[in-house]
């Protein structure tokens, strides 16, 4: 206590240079997480997906077929009555040898809890998107409580799924459908994300110039802005289908519209391009655009945020540390006096030092809640859903050694002006 004490009576002598290093240590660790924040909610979309756009194949979207329209005559036998959609995905890796990669919509025929809350759908089933079993073990965005469901049956039988904002459900809810007992295993934050399903955004995309990247398929929703779209995932190989592959009595399971192809590891050139083209006559695909350039234009955009918000966080270190530096080494020079009044009162040089470190943790952690506060705030405001972020232990990581490293770096100079000083001759030159 003694310590504290002392340095908030030295912080109080010169408390204008303290006010501006909190503030711009602060900024710093509000520039440095929002920048990590935002790479974060990024990669967590990319991770899923991840192995998948690292094959070759091409996405395709079969929107389309949905309402029978298709100029591919080989397809049109399966969209006479209904769009027989899982007749033609096996046609075509039958007849391509190709792999297609899709999430599937599962509906229930008679309403079944929970429902949606949000302002368009109020009282409405909610939608249900079902993952393959790789693609949700890596579905880890943040959660509002709870965990992340299992992709198999619980210890009770359970089919566990994990829901968004927006809906009556509360955590460990048990509903009584036709698939069976459902249990809500977590929910999501409301700011969040749907994984790749029907629906496709062209944000940020100027045709001709850029590739789309897996941010285009994974579709925003935020709570509290939005008028409806709650969704609950679950694992694609826990609902079982009919003879037909569209579901059992009383609910039905149809192939969402954006797939993942992937072809043979060791296709030809020639065999890529005659594929390519014989799928794009069952929907669309993007020209020249394949799960390379996907993951290509996917990467770019991670590096952007670090290319565009860098230059800004190094600046911010640079004047921060000179800052801390520059306070540091003129507070133990203007307080060598007082120092030696310390020690012929029995203070050793060491505990001089340990007045000027408590200085500098006392700031920093000034500077830890203003940050912590400004961040509060952006969320309340709902910059996070605005920017796009997402926290994880990363940002504890990255504010921590930032934190060391400005007080490290800060007791250098202190260090070596005390250490050299002699307190005997310092007062007898002030005298």
């Amino acid at each position: 206590m003694r310590y504290i004490r002392l340095a908030m009576g030295m912080m109080k002598k010169r408390w204008l240079f303290t006010v501006i290093i909190i503030i711009e240590t602060a900024a710093l660790l509000v520039l440095t997480n929002i920048m990590i924040a935002s790479a974060n909610s990024k990669y967590m979309l990319y991770e899923p997906y991840k192995e998948l756009m690292d094959k070759k194949g091409v996405v395709l979207d079969a929107g389309n077929l949905n309402i029978l329209e298709c100029g591919n005559e080989d397809v049109k036998p399966f969209l006479e009555k209904f769009p027989d959609l899982i007749s033609v995905i096996k046609f075509l890796e039958k007849k391509l040898d190709v792999k297609i990669h899709h999430s599937d919509q599962l509906t229930f025929v008679e309403e079944c809890e929970p429902h949606s809350v949000m302002y368009r759908d109020k009282g409405r089933n909610i939608s249900y998107i079902l993952l393959d079993k790789e693609i949700l073990e890596k579905w880890k965005l943040p959660l509002a409580s709870g965990r992340y469901p299992m992709s198999e049956r619980n210890s009770d039988g359970e089919i566990e799924i994990l829901v968004s904002g927006g809906t009556d459900a509360h955590l460990n809810d048990v509903y009584n459908t036709p698939a069976g007992k459902i249990r809500v295993a977590g929910i999501l934050t409301d700011n969040t994300y749907k994984p790749v399903a029907n629906s496709t955004h062209d944000d940020g995309i100027q045709h001709g110039i850029d590739f789309e990247s897996i941010f285009n398929y994974c579709i925003p929703i935020d709570v509290g802005t939005d008028l409806g779209g709650p969704f609950a995932i679950a694992a694609k190989e826990l609902f079982s289908t009919g003879d037909d592959g569209y579901g059992a009595n009383g609910y039905n399971i149809m192939p969402d519209s954006v797939w993942f192809v992937t072809y043979p590891d060791n296709i030809s050139e020639e065999d890529f391009r005659s594929t390519t083209e014989y799928l794009s006559t069952i929907g669309m695909i993007r020209p020249n655009q394949t799960l390379a350039t996907l993951t290509q234009a996917t990467k770019q955009k991670i590096n952007y945020i670090y290319y565009h918000m860098m230059p800004m966080i190094i600046t911010a270190v640079i004047m921060v540390l000179l800052g801390s530096i520059g306070s540091s080494a003129i507070s133990a020079v203007r307080q060598t006096r007082t120092f030696g009044i310390f020690f012929l009162c029995g203070c050793r040089k060491k505990d001089c030092l340990f007045i000027v470190g408590t200085e500098m943790l006392i700031t920093l952690f000034i500077s830890v809640i203003l940050s912590l506060t400004c961040m509060i705030v952006m969320q309340i405001l709902n910059f996070e859903y605005i920017i796009g972020m997402t926290f994880s232990m990363m940002n504890i990581f990255a504010s921590t050694f930032l934190l060391l490293l400005i007080f490290v770096l800060s007791l250098v100079l202190p260090f070596g002006i005390i250490k050299t000083s002699s307190p005997v001759l310092t007062l007898k030159e002030r005298v």
